[in-house]
């Protein structure tokens, strides 16, 4: 294996996704389950070990199944889903126009119906485009899944009920976050609590006590006069089906109330929360590049599941990867 570069690891799986960051880039990995592997009460046939290689489709592989629990033989399938993904988080963050979107309740967490299987995972990001009677949406960017996802709805986690249901439209899954942290975010909800307020963001924000943000507020919002404020972030919540909110030391108890506008309000621009800096707290960490961090990365994104690499909860996974710099092609 000479001109090759491995690097390996391991991690213990909680039944989703997982992202790993490997530095020197990827044309191979092969990953071990350990969990399945020293299972000996196992009954059925079960994913124990995969394999990808460069040149291979997203999300697919090779699977080798542990037959029984003494492992009498080894049965080899190839993934057409639930595989191995190479990520390039430089790349484009678009993808590809997706499923028409049928409906968008006016629940008090918004649902979105598709037509078709929509692929997506708890935690992924979806850009609503051009929906009928919720045109307020449009180009909106939303943290999906984690209080509603089947393969033909979802729910847009942290948006504000809506007065008007939503019809046809489209929308689009975000792959990456923008490349540099922290990111501004979109606004759906901002209250006053006692001296401070509270708000929440469109998108799993990222945000740490200690960052200073200025907030970007237009008059279709209501809560004009805290547009152009700066605030330091006292809390954040990051609970995924309630929370996702950030707490600033803004007193806007006297503040007119904060509505996401309607259909009928648009065009409008955004509402946003915009990093600006950090406190001068000692309690807070110093991160001179804040604002201006570069946290692309070049990895690996493991399905999970029984039968793919980031296995089940609880699971032990070892993995290694290589980079190869001499290729013979015969």
């Amino acid at each position: 294996m000479d001109g090759t570069i491995i690097q390996q690891g391991r991690f213990t799986a909680d039944g989703s996704v997982k992202e790993l960051q490997i530095r020197s880039d990827v044309d191979w990995m092969q990953v071990l389950n350990y969990t399945v592997a020293d299972d000996d009460t196992q009954t059925t046939a079960v994913g124990v070990e995969y394999y990808w290689q460069r040149g291979m489709s997203a999300d697919t592989g090779i699977e080798y199944k542990k037959s029984n629990a003494a492992n009498a033989a080894q049965l080899v399938t190839a993934l057409a889903s639930g595989g191995f993904t190479l990520l390039d988080t430089s790349d484009s963050p678009l993808d590809t126009l997706n499923a028409t979107t049928t409906a968008i309740s006016n629940a008090a967490i918004p649902v979105v119906s598709n037509s078709g299987t929509n692929g997506l995972v708890a935690g992924d990001v979806v850009r609503i485009i051009n929906t009928t009677s919720a045109q307020q949406l449009g180009g909106f960017d939303f943290t999906v899944g984690y209080n509603t996802l089947t393969s033909g709805t979802f729910s847009l986690d942290y948006m504000s009920q809506l007065a008007v249901a939503g019809t046809t439209g489209s929308w689009r899954k975000i792959k990456f976050d923008p490349q540099f942290y922290p990111r501004h975010r979109f606004i759906t909800k901002a209250t006053s609590s006692g001296t401070s307020t509270v708000v929440t963001l469109s998108v799993t924000h990222g945000f740490t006590a200690g960052q200073a943000v200025r907030f970007v507020v237009p008059s279709a919002y209501g809560m004009v006069e805290l547009d152009g404020l700066i605030g330091n972030i006292t809390a954040v919540d990051t609970t995924t089906t309630t929370g996702n909110t950030i707490t600033v030391d803004i007193d806007s108890s006297a503040f007119t109330a904060f509505a996401f506008p309607a259909t009928g309000d648009v065009p409008f621009t955004a509402a946003l929360v915009v990093p600006v800096g950090e406190t001068a707290n000692g309690t807070y960490a110093n991160n001179l590049g804040d604002a201006t961090d570069n946290v692309s990365f070049i990895g690996m994104q493991l399905a999970a599941g029984a039968d793919s690499p980031a296995g089940q909860a609880n699971d032990v996974i070892y993995w290694r990867a290589g980079k190869s710099f001499s290729v013979t092609n015969e």
